[in-house]
């Protein structure tokens, strides 16, 4: 028999391939085998301990005893000491017995269980042995390593040991970088993409007016980020230069020599083209006498662009008059020694002149013809900020409105061809949105309509002329759907009221029908053609086909039958006497009639009782025997 400790000491033996070890272990077994015989007995048992004193031993008996030479130390008596036997013996840190274990406060050794010993004891997560260390998987205090504890473990960037997302580590314990979608403290945004035309660049900062990228949503027209200027083609506030906006763009092909923004105008030193009013240009600038064009004299008009001989103050041959160019255009006597006239660039209000562009003059400009301030109803469309003008035929119910805006639909006013404008765009409205009263056909459901196709309403439709839902009963038949409509609830006529043709098996009686049982079965009472197959004396039965009550016939021949329903529920006679091939019912007795009348002890065909029919009126008499209903179907 194997004791704990010579069992695990040939298990060691086995896996390590120690063939002293194993022997060892048996000799462990046997003596303790003796031990326990003793016991058993009662005799003392005496196990002698020995201690090698290096000198090697020779011969080892079957039991155990080794032989050679004596070994030294004091014989010991009693139990040898054991790892796991629950006690403390010297060499041990500590003994659980059964609770030792690897996973456990002492370890199969005996040994107290610390961090680093590479088992995983109670109160830790891991424990790597050497490798525990805060930077690896198990940090030193046999802790997992994870994302916010402050320790930079294995797959981590970074590990700042907070839940703040916008710091330099973010909560993935990844370094913050541009992109990440985090607004990390040296970033100004972070919009998680890589477009750099929306209100964050891929550098993560603000999209503004001079970092290079064109941003629509900001309003930026350009962006040449440090190539932006006052005079270059992209200005500093991102907008493209144009003509007119009063700053002056050098393009290098010296597109624009000037710009006085709104003082660009004809006789200015700045043109409406942004560019210098030079002698030749045919515009007479503010320094100039004349400018006739060309750079030759001796035609009026000098190569310097001064009056030649005008200006004397004598009246020269060519000259109408000559006031010494005194610079009053208003005198009677321009500078030019011509009398005042329209259309010579000088304003003369002593003339009736509003303005005078001279060259500049014209019917769509500022300045007219007549040298009249272009205005709202003077007929002449004033280029950029008129629509129209039709002078004194402007008005809100005309195709050019009193502002000299275009008539619309929608504007709120009624124009021609408009004949109605409620200034909005609703078609479900008194009035659609092109500007129509709103009618039926018009293809917009208002009030008081159900449908509206438009141009596709018909009354053989879904929805008829008058805009209204097409529905069986309403006279019109609907195609494909519809195969009469007679207009009315009669299903005893030629269109029944589900809008379907009469015809024989339809469960209705037609006329030239002299029955209709709702089938085409012959032999039934009724036959395939709808004609009567009740002979004199045929009993029947049924059921109602509303309620399924039970009938039966006790008497009937071709001209009348006694129906008698000796059962409680609700009846339809006139269908049952239809089904039977007759056409009406003729005296009708029962609870609802005015006589009373019962088949006494009709049951079945077999049994049809006889006929008896109370004369009574409602009380049905003294017989009392009046419970059910009875009814004749004739001819």
């Amino acid at each position: 028999m194997w004791s704990r400790a010579g069992l695990m000491a040939a298990v060691l033996a086995a896996a390590c391939g120690d063939d002293s070890a194993t022997s060892s272990a048996t000799n462990a077994s046997t003596t303790e085998a003796a031990t326990e015989a003793a016991t058993t007995t009662g005799a003392p048992a005496t196990t002698e301990a020995t201690i090698t004193t290096g000198t090697p031993t020779t011969g080892a008996s079957a039991t155990g005893t080794t032989t050679g030479e004596p070994t030294t130390g004091e014989p010991t008596t009693g139990a040898v000491a054991e790892c796991g036997d629950g006690k403390v013996d010297p060499g041990e840190e500590c003994d659980d017995g059964r609770g030792n274990g690897i996973d456990q406060a002492c370890t199969d050794e005996c040994k107290q269980a610390t961090c680093g010993d590479g088992l995983v004891g109670p109160g830790e997560a891991c424990d790597n042995g050497a490798d525990n260390a805060d930077m690896n998987a198990c940090k030193a205090d046999c802790s997992a390593n994870v994302c916010g504890d402050g320790a930079v473990g294995p797959g981590e960037g970074c590990d700042d040991g907070n839940q703040t997302d916008d710091d330099e580590c973010t909560n993935a314990c990844k370094l913050a970088s541009c992109g990440d979608g985090v607004v990390a403290p040296t970033e100004q945004c972070d919009d998680g993409n890589q477009d750099d035309t929306d209100a964050c660049t891929n550098n993560c900062t603000n999209a503004s007016c001079g970092d290079g990228f064109l941003q629509a949503v900001a309003g930026e027209e350009c962006d040449a980020g440090a190539s932006n200027g006052v005079n270059a083609d992209c200005t500093d506030a991102c907008k493209a230069a144009v003509c007119g906006d009063g700053k002056v763009h050098d393009t290098g092909a010296g597109t624009e020599q000037c710009d006085e923004g709104p003082n660009n105008l004809p006789n200015s030193t700045c043109n409406p083209s942004c560019q210098l009013n030079v002698c030749g240009d045919g515009d007479k600038g503010p320094m100039e006498g004349c400018d006739d064009g060309n750079a030759m004299g001796g035609d009026g008009c000098s190569a310097s662009c001064q009056t030649e001989g005008c200006g004397n103050a004598v009246v020269d041959e060519g000259e109408v008059c000559d006031d010494g160019q005194n610079g009053d255009q208003d005198d009677g006597c321009t500078d030019l020694c011509a009398l005042p006239a329209c259309g010579d660039g000088f304003e003369q209000p002593g003339s009736g002149e509003a303005c005078d562009l001279g060259n500049g003059n014209s019917n769509n400009g500022a300045c007219t013809l007549a040298c009249e301030d272009a205005v709202c109803g003077d007929d002449f469309i004033l280029v950029g900020v008129e629509q129209c003008d039709d002078g004194p035929l402007n008005g809100n119910d005309k195709a050019c409105k009193a502002d000299c805006t275009t008539q619309k639909c929608g504007d709120g006013f009624v124009g021609p061809n408009e004949t109605c404008d409620d200034g909005n765009m609703n078609n479900n409205d008194a009035c659609t949105n092109v500007c129509k009263a709103a009618t039926c056909g018009d293809g917009f459901v208002q009030p008081g309509e159900q449908c509206d196709d438009g141009a596709n309403n018909s009354n053989t439709g879904a929805c008829t002329n008058v805009c209204k839902t097409a529905v069986c009963g309403d006279g019109f038949v609907q195609a494909g759907v519809e195969q009469c409509d007679d207009a009315n609830t009669s299903n005893t006529d030629a269109c029944t009221n589900a809008c379907k043709t009469a015809a024989c098996g339809d469960g209705f009686v037609q006329a030239g029908e002299q029955c209709d049982d709702g089938n085409l079965a012959n032999n039934d009472g009724c036959s395939s053609t709808c004609k009567s197959e009740v002979s004199a004396q045929q009993c029947q039965t049924g059921t109602d086909p509303f309620t399924n009550a039970p009938w039966v016939v006790c008497e009937a021949n071709a001209n009348s039958a006694w129906i008698s329903a000796n059962n409680t529920g609700t009846y339809t006679p006139l269908v049952i006497c239809q089904q039977l091939g007759y056409s009406q019912v003729g005296q009708y007795g029962g609870t609802c009639g005015n006589v009373c009348g019962y088949c006494q002890g009709a049951t079945t065909c077999s049994s049809p009782g006889t006929k008896t029919f109370d004369m009574a009126g409602k009380s049905c008499g003294a017989d009392k025997l009046c419970f059910t209903v009875m009814w004749t179907c004739l001819k």
